[in-house]
């Protein structure tokens, strides 16, 4: 086991999330929220500071896609905000999302956006993966067409895109 995992299950390190997130990935996910924010933590460990998360000069999406999540968000769902801020901060890793995330597996993202976003999980109609997905709604929300392919079903790269294969 990682030592900031073990750390992480024995209480010696203060929790990095902000308690409603700890709160909803509690109830989220029970015991493996715990994983989720020690596998987090080592993937974002240089951006954790004493003050909270620092989002790093390039990351200079990070407002944008923050916004768009926000702007989705369903405001009857606790925490959601919260979810915002820790899935754009996110999106900054290297990794599918869900991975950046610390999540166990891609599903577990696709129904926490469904539950905390309903109405942009709803425009993902492709199943594209998630920070793309993302990264295609901030270009079309300026105008860019360079985000798009333009027959995402004959595209050699459909697999990188989409979890699914192209509907007949």
């Amino acid at each position: 086991m990682p030592a900031a995992l073990a750390r992480t299950r024995a209480g010696a390190e203060s929790a990095i999330f902000p308690p409603v997130l700890s709160r909803v990935l509690r109830q989220r996910f029970g015991r493996g929220a715990i994983a989720i924010e020690a596998r987090w933590r080592l993937r974002f460990a240089m951006h954790i500071g004493p003050d909270g998360w620092s989002v790093p000069e390039r990351h200079e999406e990070y407002q944008d896609v923050l916004q768009l999540l926000l702007d989705h968000a369903d405001a009857r769902v606790e925490g959601s905000a919260a979810v915002a801020r820790w899935i754009a901060f996110s999106c900054m890793g290297e990794d599918h999302l869900w991975e950046d995330l610390g999540l166990p597996e891609r599903p577990a993202l696709g129904a926490l956006i469904a539950d905390c976003f309903p109405a942009l999980h709803a425009l993902n109609v492709g199943n594209m993966r998630w920070k793309r997905f993302f990264y295609k709604q901030l270009c079309a929300r300026a105008g860019l067409s360079l985000c798009r392919s333009p027959s995402c079903a004959d595209c050699s790269e459909y697999r990188v895109c989409f979890e699914a294969p192209p509907p007949l």
